[in-house]
Order: structure tokens, then sequence, then C-alpha cells
């Protein structure tokens, strides 16, 4: 059975998510702001017939708007982590943040990126502070939160993105769009899709930037690996981006001690160039 309430506050907090105020919402679906007042107050609900355009619009799927899913409950494999009050990535930016800093320069004022799979924010901060507008898609409850935290307490503006990267359907472009260790939770049916959209969603002379975790058989699989994260193969980025100017393509393995164990990480990072429409 549908609870008014909690789709209203649902409806509420993926608007504001996405910057909307409820007279946009309105005029996008052509009902008034009253209406949109009364379904985020649990005293109505949209029309059936409204649902597609709304979700759409929320970046959601109709079965999360209505049931919760991935917003709502817990749905990240760090979760646990995250409610902790260290930061489980540390606050140290990547050395792949620090490279895009490197190429864009002095150019990087009012420029928009996307950070995918933000975890904690360690890299949106450094993004905001070295000029960027950032948006932080993440779809960990505590991780939003400590991103929330760590913006208000550095000073520096984020816009967090509460949402699933899985079907998440981007409505802006973005001079970069950005990933550090997170796109192996793509399904492998889906990342084809995935990657077309971010690269349609990219400004020409716009940046892609990814780091993800490729499969070694010399390198045994991590501590804190979870069953619905899914390795890449040496070259997959490459072929990805073949029809973009690849700026860097770096392959490594690299120690880390997540989960508190010492073990090692193969690898790859590209960073490539939009050269046409």
């Amino acid at each position: 059975m549908l609870n008014d309430n909690q789709i209203g506050r649902r409806i509420a907090l993926l608007r504001k998510e996405r910057g909307y105020t409820q007279e946009q919402i309105s005029f996008i679906l052509n009902v008034t702001p009253q209406a949109v007042s009364k379904w985020e107050k649990g005293n109505a609900l949209p029309d059936t017939s409204l649902l597609p355009l709304l979700a759409k619009t929320l970046g959601i799927s109709i079965d999360r708007l209505l049931t919760g899913g991935s917003i709502m409950e817990k749905t990240s494999p760090y979760d646990g982590e995250y409610k902790k009050e260290e930061y489980y990535w540390g606050l140290q930016h990547s050395l792949l943040a620090e490279r895009i800093v490197e190429i864009m320069q002095d150019d990087k004022a009012n420029k928009r990126l996307l950070d995918i799979g933000s975890g904690e924010g360690r890299d949106a901060i450094y993004f905001a502070k070295c000029g960027f507008q950032v948006d932080a898609l993440e779809i960990s409850n505590p991780g939003v939160e400590k991103i929330r935290q760590y913006s208000q307490s550095s000073g520096y503006d984020v816009n967090v993105l509460h949402s699933d990267m899985i079907g998440y359907e981007l409505k802006a472009s973005y001079d970069v769009i950005y990933s550090h260790g997170s796109l192996q939770f793509l399904p492998l049916d889906q990342r084809k899709n995935h990657f077309e959209k971010y690269k349609r969603h990219t400004c020409v002379g716009g940046l892609n930037a990814h780091l993800i975790f490729v499969e070694k058989p010399f390198i045994k699989i991590a501590p804190d690996w979870e069953k619905d994260e899914f390795f890449y193969l040496s070259g997959d980025l490459a072929r990805y981006y073949h029809d973009w100017e690849i700026l860097r393509c770096d392959e490594q393995i690299i120690d880390c001690n997540s989960a508190g164990i010492s073990h090692q990480h193969a690898v790859h990072s590209i960073i490539a160039r939009k050269i046409e429409a």
C-alpha cells in the first residue's frame, strides 16, 4: 500500500536535490504549484499519468519514486563505514583529481563538474576549492551527510545529488564528468549505455576522467569487494573513448588498506577530451 506522506517527502527531497522549485515542477508537469505542495505535504498523490515525466524530471524510476528504494533506505555497502566519525577514504584528494585541475589550469572558474559516486566528498570538495561548480552524485545516506558536513566545514559549496548512479538521468551538460573507483557498480549490460550518456552530456572541449578496477589473475580480490561490483578489463576505457582525444591512459598496481586489511588493486585510469559534438 502506498504511503502518501512518504511519497510526498520523497518528492520534496528529490526536487530540492535537483535544484527545482515547486513552481518549476508545476510548469514542467502542467499543474499548479498548489498541487505540487499538496503532494509534498502528503495530502494528495500525483495522477498516474504524470508519474513518468515526474520520475524522469527527478532523475529516478517510477518504482523508486513510489516505494523509496535507493533514496530512503540503506543502499550502499559503505553505509556502515560512512556513519563513523572518521572519513573512510580520508580527506586527501586523489591524484586523478589533481591531474584534472592541472589540465584545466586557469580555466576552472564556473566550469561544471559531475563527481559520480562521490563517497564522502574528498574529491568533490577539492574541485570546489579549485573553482569548479560541483555536482556530487552519491547513493549512500550517511555518505551524503558526510559530503554536506565537509562542504559546510570547509566553506566550499557542493550540490549533492542523492541518487543511484545506475540509470541516473543527467539533465545538464558538464565540462568535466569524473569518477574515482565507483563505476564497478555499473552492471555489465548497462556499462556501454552509461558511458555513452556521459559522453553526450559533456561539452565540446570538456573532459571525462575515470579510475576503474581491472581484473588481474595475480591480484587477489579485495576483502571489501561486494557481490554487485564487477571488474573491468584492460583497454575497456580506451574502447569507450576511442573517438575522443585521449590525454592520459594509465594502468598500475596500488596498495590499499580499506577494511583495515592491507591488499592491492589493479587500476586503470583515463582522461579524455571531447573534440566534436
